[in-house]
C-alpha cells in the first residue's frame, strides 16, 4: 500500500460497474478510501472547459445525498467493511474549497482514471493542490465498461439499465422513486 488514505473523485450520477473497478483498484493501493462526490451543490457548479456538459443539469439528475446514499449501499453489499471507505462531497467545481473537503496531501494518494480532456484537468488541479496523483489507468471512450451517459438515457427511453449497476444502486433507484424524478428532468 502506498498511502494510508486514498482519494478517488467522480459525479456517480450514478455509480456503475466501471465505478467500481476504479473504486477496487485505487481500494487495492490504501487502508482508506475515501470517495468524493464532484458536483454536490447544483448551484455552485460551474461549467469546465473541457467537459462543458459535464456541469449541466439534465446530467445531474441524483442529488449529493442520493448518491452517497447509492454508493454506501452498494459498497456494503460488495462487502466492503464501513471502516474501509468514506463517502464525501468533493466541490471540484471550485479548487480552493475542494482542499477543505480532502484529507492531508502528506497522507494521501489521489487515484485517478484517465479518458479524456477532463481526466487530465482533473489530475492536474488536485496535484496543483499538492496531492501525489496516481493514474490507475487510460482508456479511450470506446473501452470504458459503461457510462453514466449511457445509464441515465437508458432510464429516460425506458432501455435496460440495471446490469449496469451495482444491485444496491439499483434497488436505491428503484426504491426510491428516481426513475420518474430523473425523467422529468
Amino acid at each position: 500500500m502506498s498511502s494510508p488514505y486514498g482519494i478517488v473523485l467522480g459525479r456517480f450520477q450514478p455509480l456503475h460497474l466501471g465505478h467500481v473497478e476504479y473504486l477496487e483498484a485505487a481500494k487495492r493501493e490504501c487502508e482508506r478510501l475515501f470517495i468524493g462526490v464532484t458536483n454536490p451543490d447544483a448551484s455552485r457548479a460551474t461549467i469546465s472547459e473541457a467537459d462543458a456538459k459535464r456541469s449541466l443539469a439534465e446530467n445531474n439528475p441524483f442529488s449529493y445525498i442520493d448518491r452517497h446514499l447509492m454508493i454506501e449501499r452498494a459498497l456494503l453489499a460488495l462487502g466492503w467493511p464501513a471502516e474501509s471507505f468514506c463517502v464525501m462531497a468533493a466541490p471540484i467545481t471550485d479548487p480552493a474549497r475542494l482542499a477543505a473537503y480532502l484529507p492531508s496531501p502528506d497522507r494521501s494518494e489521489c487515484f485517478v482514471t484517465i479518458y479524456d480532456e477532463w481526466g487530465e484537468q482533473k489530475a492536474r488541479e488536485i496535484a496543483a493542490l499538492g496531492y501525489r496523483v496516481t493514474t490507475l489507468w487510460r482508456r479511450t471512450h470506446d473501452e470504458r465498461f459503461t457510462s453514466g451517459t449511457f445509464i441515465r438515457t437508458a432510464i429516460r427511453q425506458n432501455k435496460p439499465w440495471e446490469h449496469l449497476v451495482p444491485a444496491g444502486v439499483a434497488s436505491y433507484i428503484i426504491d426510491n422513486g428516481l426513475i420518474e424524478a430523473h425523467k422529468a428532468k
